[in-house]
């Protein structure tokens, strides 16, 4: 008979060496594998686009790295491969003993993750599970195998299939001034792998 694992709490968390492949899910530590090139490529190709189309004073778009807050006991914080927020969830006061929280606990307008054969970050079910909780908006889900562009919009306590096409045009729900030319992504995201 083993023994139990310690559930990593928000408080041991903060003492934790910074590791940006690890998330914590309900208490556990998951070490991912690095994205592989592909995944990394297209995600910095949506970047641009996004970039390019936000006003910077007002939104913040940003590639892995940042802690998003699911819950604090149990600890669950996921890494997104990308977030579009406003300027002003960016700001974190600190905590109340006067240190700054690493993890963002307020939804992101927009998120993406770039689906992967190694199913680096567990299944995409649970996944949408967590973003659900915090009643993320919107989230992408784009598989460069296919290519394939899903989006999911939170209703009724859930992330729920709204969009799933290969070719078009993708418009974010809260960013309705942007456009995303699916064809354009593929097309640059497949030129930057030869």
């Amino acid at each position: 008979m083993g023994t139990p694992t310690r559930l990593i709490t928000y408080e041991d968390s903060l003492t934790l060496p910074e590791n940006r492949l690890e998330e914590i899910v309900h208490g556990e530590s998951r070490i991912m594998p690095p994205a592989d090139q592909e995944h990394a490529d297209l995600i910095e190709e949506l970047f641009d686009i996004l970039k390019s189309q936000l006003d910077s004073r007002e939104y913040h778009v940003t590639i892995s790295g940042r802690g998003l807050g699911i819950e604090r006991t149990p600890l669950t914080y996921r890494i997104p491969d990308l977030m579009v927020l406003r300027q002003e969830a960016r700001q974190r006061p600190p905590d109340r003993a006067g240190r700054h929280d690493p993890y963002l606990w307020t939804p992101p307008d927009l998120l993406v993750e770039c689906l992967s054969p190694s199913n680096r970050k567990g299944s995409v079910r649970d996944l949408l599970s967590d973003y659900a909780q915090i009643a993320v908006p919107e989230v992408w889900l784009l598989d460069p195998a296919v290519p394939q562009f899903t989006s999911h919009r939170y209703e009724n306590d859930a992330l729920r299939e709204w969009k799933s096409q290969g070719h078009g045009v993708a418009i974010p729900l809260l960013l309705p001034n942007v456009t995303v030319d699916l064809d354009e992504l593929w097309v640059a995201f497949h030129g930057r792998l030869k």
